[in-house]
């Protein structure tokens, strides 16, 4: 079995109760192997580690069983007692006295009408050997129902919208920014990062807007560029296509990421922040939108 190494899917459910993202994943180094599931929501985050021997994975039919919580194109289901990580409140992290330190998890979620994307979010570079970290996107939009109890608090999901995408490598970028927004008949993810490939190291780009039935592609491998980058504000420029982000300063929980195979990181993350998006082709608008309940992720080491 491979040293230093991780492997995650990650899903984001959004209702008009709530939104929440569930983070099922493995991870291996050269003196520990286990696995784990993190909680994000909008009042906290919460995870648990278990055993490399709880872990249940087939790769190929997209299935993942970690103790007795399984995880699948078709659904998910929660069964354990997680701890709470914390968050930060204006950049200073918090120790907000009304997230549960220890909160029993239960729940069902049904998946239904996936929307994958075209190919494959990496391109050629899906199929390029020892890259730090390798992206995959799932499903751009989906259907989800049940409910999740977390604490005290329930989230219920009729018809509400899902997305599912997945991190495997050694570890995050060293710098990086990553949002996803699901838009009234679509949805738009992107981010951007510090690559290191081949003993250089380059600010790539990669992501897609979904308007509709048509899906608009964002990358370094067709062009795009990285024309300005930080916790605020992600810009790219594609051809005569410029694609804006801007972002609130928000409150965002921890989230246990993957350095060297050990999830000894911290980075921050919302799942409903205030956020801004602009897409022009040619300077004319295809897309505004503007939001309080977008999921993004940014994250530079000192």
């Amino acid at each position: 079995m491979m040293c230093n190494y991780f492997y995650g899917w990650y899903f984001r459910c959004q209702s008009s109760s709530g939104s929440i993202a569930v983070i099922p994943a493995v991870h291996l180094s050269e003196k520990e192997r286990s696995c784990s599931i993190q909680i994000i929501t909008q009042k906290g985050s919460w995870s648990k580690e278990f055993p490399i021997s709880q872990l249940r994975i087939d790769r190929n039919k997209g299935i993942m069983q970690i103790g007795e919580n399984l995880f699948s194109k078709k659904g998910i289901r929660l069964s354990f007692e997680a701890a709470a990580t914390g968050s930060f409140q204006n950049g200073q992290k918090s120790s907000r006295t009304e997230i549960q330190k220890i909160a029993s998890v239960q729940g069902i979620l049904r998946f239904r009408k996936w929307k994958e994307p075209k190919y494959h979010i990496m391109g050629p570079f899906a199929h390029i050997p020892g890259m730090q970290c390798q992206h995959a996107v799932y499903s751009m939009r989906h259907l989800v129902n049940g409910e999740l109890t977390i604490g005290h608090e329930k989230i219920c999901f009729q018809n509400a919208m899902g997305y599912m995408e997945g991190d495997s490598g050694t570890s995050f970028p060293d710098q990086y920014i990553w949002t996803q927004h699901f838009l009234p008949q679509g949805s738009i993810m992107l981010a951007a990062a510090s690559i290191p490939l081949a003993g250089i190291h380059f600010t790539g780009c990669l992501g897609f807007v979904l308007l509709g039935n048509r899906e608009y592609r964002f990358a370094a491998y067709l062009g795009g560029s990285v024309q300005k980058i930080n916790s605020r504000e992600l810009w790219i420029r594609q051809g005569q296509y410029r694609l804006r982000a801007r972002f609130s300063k928000n409150g965002r929980n921890l989230l246990k990421a993957p350095e060297n195979g050990k999830m000894t990181r911290q980075v921050q993350e919302t799942v409903a922040g205030g956020a801004e998006y602009i897409l022009t082709y040619k300077n004319k608008r295809l897309l505004y939108e503007k939001t309080g309940k977008a999921a993004i992720e940014y994250d530079e080491k000192k």
